[in-house]
């Protein structure tokens, strides 16, 4: 088990190195060791976790939702990204304790949307501006968008387009939330 792990772990290290290597040469960004370190164990641990014991699961198992602490909001977001037409699609849900609908929304990127990560902070951003507009001072975010997830965990900037995008998010958050978790 340690062996396959290691493999990969090895596979993983060489796979981002490369796409490092390939940003650095097409776009001239680099990240940094600490972020490209968290990135490879945050996707090592995804994998292994998918693997489990190595055998074939016929059934699937679905996590299911789980209601926000008294007094805080839970806002579940999500975005589409279409490749071809750089087009793209955003919704959040705002929910309360006993799980009943606060606010939702939904909306179209009709403008240039730049990746899937791109849509997905959109979808975050007007979630969180809308919780904000009904006063609301606790939230949980919660989201699939692994990349999004470490960007907002990190203390670095993020050195691509959507860098502005994720600096307001995290300016939002930490002046007008008195409790936020991912």
């Amino acid at each position: 088990e340690s062996e396959g792990r290691n493999q990969l772990l090895m596979v993983t290290l060489i796979w981002f190195l490369w796409s490092e290597r390939n940003n650095v040469r097409e776009e001239g960004r680099r990240r940094s060791a600490d972020t490209l370190a968290r990135s490879i164990k945050l996707y090592v641990a995804e994998i292994s976790k998918t693997q489990g014991d190595g055998k074939r699961r016929t059934e699937t198992t679905k996590e299911k939702w789980s209601r926000p602490p008294e007094g805080v909001l839970k806002l579940n977001c999500d975005a589409s990204y279409m490749a071809d037409s750089n087009t793209g699609s955003w919704g959040f849900v705002l929910r309360d304790s006993d799980g009943d609908v606060v606010l939702s929304g939904r909306g179209r990127i009709n403008h240039l949307v730049l990746s899937a990560f791109h849509a997905q902070v959109i979808a975050a951003l007007q979630g969180v501006q809308a919780a904000l507009s009904l006063g609301v001072s606790r939230l949980i975010l919660e989201t699939d968008a692994l990349m999004l997830q470490q960007e907002l965990a990190s203390k670095e900037s993020f050195a691509k387009p959507e860098g502005g995008l994720v600096k307001e998010l995290k300016s939002i958050v930490s002046t007008n939330f008195s409790f936020f978790c991912l």
